[in-house]
């Protein structure tokens, strides 16, 4: 046995180095950590402390500011841009080949994606035409909700007419740069397809029609959230305070679905609280993120009776009206709805408007016959009075709308029809019957009689008052494939040809209700009726007028030639300073990239004390209050991608 204890005393031998060696590295380890450890500790512990104590000095500074709009500002208040290439079908004979370039490529991959095997064939067939689409997402525009798709045919692509085309099923992304100037595209933001609409000479304000450029009506479903948010200042990063706003804001907005109560506000982290879209909201985005920025937050309430104060006292000023109203409708107490109603017997038209625009979006019914009188009177305010009335949920505003509706002016009637149809579709007053599967037919009863035909949104042509009678003396030729033809007996040939080249055709009265529903029998779409009633309407073929959507634009100018001061005395009564809302607290920076969050939401603050009474203040729908009167403007000449909302644009 004692060559055993030997061997055992060799491996003892063997294995002690190699633990001795474990150790050290061990300890050294040890020592080398702890001294680092404790300093991190420490730094971190320092950071907290120090945000504790400026939390503690802001909390104890009777000065302090309280509106969200001092310390935040919003993002996320431009339209999105959606953008891809896509393939128009169904063209009789009038399509072209696409060159070779990357425009080719990207739609060889596209169809593809759709698995259809010859490509190429189906790129090059000459009923095939390669477009630009383009789609534009409001800032409440949330996922799942339908737009309109742009349509323009590709500078690389031959095609001629775009017109009985139909769009196949296409992605949409976003675009963007990087820092190296490469272009980069997102995920998919949005789907789109349907029938194309060309746009009518009339419509374009040009002297011949672009066979080329047109739209889809509701032909884009979107795919992204809405982007909404306010950003902090660095001052007010903490946890705390973004609590304290978002508490703020989610007691004065929200709303009920499927009987449970949901909020808006949801704090991400300690510099951003996202904003989602508030139904009551959604045509005026600009006023609900105003009125947001206005709100009051860990405030006592002596505090609020003291900004109440200031604020009665701002509001009779007009350059100053529209924030006071802003601010009382963010209190939204018995007592800023009593100033509010008071500011109704102003002798300023602008401070009128103001004071009752807030008081809709609180349906209070005294906004009412204000709302409808300044719609009637001022050409400036009445797209926010209609949307004033449409949103006022107190039974009052939707008869003043149903009033409007008899107005002989078009814009104040299809403006009132507009808005009455998203207060509730399902009211009789602007109920329709379908025409086959492409289009709405909508009469409303009226002593004026008044065609409006749609070209947004919804393809739907309203007659107003009794049904017009056509005067048709020569042939019409609204689009290649369709013929209108008067006949000795006093009636109408409607005739089209067929994509397999078959004539279909029908015989009609002379009447536009029946003009319209003949489009069942030729297999017309909305396109033919659009242009049908426009070839009509410019060789003065109805005894109706025809008005190519008539709608009131938000982008006019209102308000008084300059902003002046106001007076220290009633400022120091409100915390809302001249520049706490101007057009810095609303809108993101021009050079902001689309889809970089480092440089597109990084907040730019001011010192909140200094005004600049010589700044004019824009806000981003494009009304412009240091100019004076309403600029002129066409009832049904002005297409929707000109007048889009959230521009500086006033026409």
């Amino acid at each position: 046995m004692e060559w055993n204890s030997v061997a055992l005393t060799r491996a003892q031998q063997a294995q002690a180095p190699k633990l001795s060696r474990r150790a050290v590295l061990i300890a050294s380890l040890s020592i080398c950590l702890a001294p680092g450890c404790k300093l991190f500790s420490r730094d971190k512990k320092s950071d907290f402390e120090k945000s504790n104590a400026k939390l503690q000095e802001l909390q104890a500074d009777p000065d302090r500011l309280r509106l969200i709009g001092e310390v935040a500002r919003a993002s996320g208040v431009r339209p999105r841009r959606f953008e891809s290439l896509g393939l128009i079908t169904n063209l009789p004979g009038t399509g072209g080949v696409v060159k070779p370039s990357a425009q080719r490529d990207m739609m060889l991959e596209e169809i593809r994606r759709n698995e259809i095997l010859d490509a190429e064939r189906l790129l090059d067939s000459p009923m095939t035409a390669t477009a630009k689409l383009s789609l534009y997402a409001n800032p409440c525009d949330e996922k799942g909700d339908l737009a309109d798709v742009l349509i323009e045919c590709s500078g690389e692509c031959d095609a001629t007419d775009l017109r009985e085309g139909h769009l196949m099923e296409s992605h949409l992304f976003e675009y963007f740069t990087v820092k190296d100037s490469q272009l980069r595209k997102s995920l998919e933001k949005a789907t789109a397809r349907g029938d194309v609409l060309i746009f009518p000479a009339s419509y374009s304000k040009t002297s011949e029609i672009d066979p080329l450029k047109g739209v889809v009506l509701s032909g884009g479903r979107i795919k992204d959230e809405s982007r909404m948010a306010i950003l902090v200042a660095e001052e007010y990063r903490h946890v705390h305070w973004v609590k304290a706003m978002e508490a703020s804001i989610n007691r004065r907005f929200f709303y009920q679905d499927s009987g449970k109560q949901v909020t808006v506000a949801k704090g991400r982290n300690d510099r951003e609280v996202r904003i989602a879209a508030l139904p009551k909201y959604r045509f005026d985005p600009t006023h609900y993120l105003g009125t947001i920025l206005s709100l009051g937050f860990a405030e006592s309430p002596e505090q609020v009776a003291e900004r109440l104060a200031g604020c009665r006292r701002m509001l009779g000023h007009p350059e100053l009206a529209r924030k006071a109203a802003w601010e009382l409708e963010a209190i939204g107490s018995p007592e800023a709805t009593e100033a509010l109603k008071l500011a109704l017997a102003n002798e300023n038209d602008q401070v009128r408007f103001y004071a009752a625009y807030s008081l809709a979006y609180m349906d209070q019914p005294e906004s009412v016959p204000i709302l409808e009188s300044l719609a009637r009177i001022f050409p400036k305010y009445r797209a926010h009075c209609l949307i004033g009335l449409s949103v006022n949920q107190h039974a009052s505003a939707r008869e003043a709308l149903e009033s409007l509706l008899q107005d002989p002016d078009p814009e104040i009637r299809f403006g009132a029809y507009w808005y009455l149809y998203h207060r509730d579709s399902r009211n009789p007053m602007v109920a329709g019957e379908p025409i086959g599967e492409s289009f709405r037919l909508v009469r409303i009863p009226s002593e004026h009689s008044q065609v409006c035909v749609s070209m947004e949104r919804r393809p739907e042509v309203i007659l107003f008052g009794p049904t017009p009678e056509l005067k048709i003396v020569k042939q019409l030729e609204p689009t290649p494939s369709l013929r209108i033809t008067p006949m000795s007996s006093g009636l109408v040939r409607v005739a089209k040809r067929t994509l397999s080249g078959e004539i279909l055709q029908t015989i009609i009265t002379s009447d536009l209700v029946s003009l319209i529903k003949s489009m069942i029998a030729v297999q017309g779409n909305y396109g033919d009726i659009v242009h049908t009633l426009d070839a009509i309407e410019r060789s003065g073929g109805c005894s109706a007028s025809v008005a190519l959507h008539p709608l009131p634009r938000t982008g006019r100018l209102y308000g008084t030639p300059t902003e002046v001061e106001f007076s220290e005395s009633s400022r120091s009564e409100s915390s809302l300073s001249e520049s706490s809302l101007s057009e810095s607290s609303l809108s993101e920076s021009d050079d902001a990239q689309p889809m970089d969050e480092t440089t597109s939401d990084l907040p730019s603050f001011g010192d909140s004390s200094s005004t600049g009474s010589s700044k004019k203040e824009m806000d981003v729908q494009g009304s412009d209050p240091s100019s004076s009167g309403a600029r002129s403007y066409s009832t049904t000449k002005t297409p929707w991608y000109r007048r889009m909302p959230f521009t500086n644009t006033s026409d």
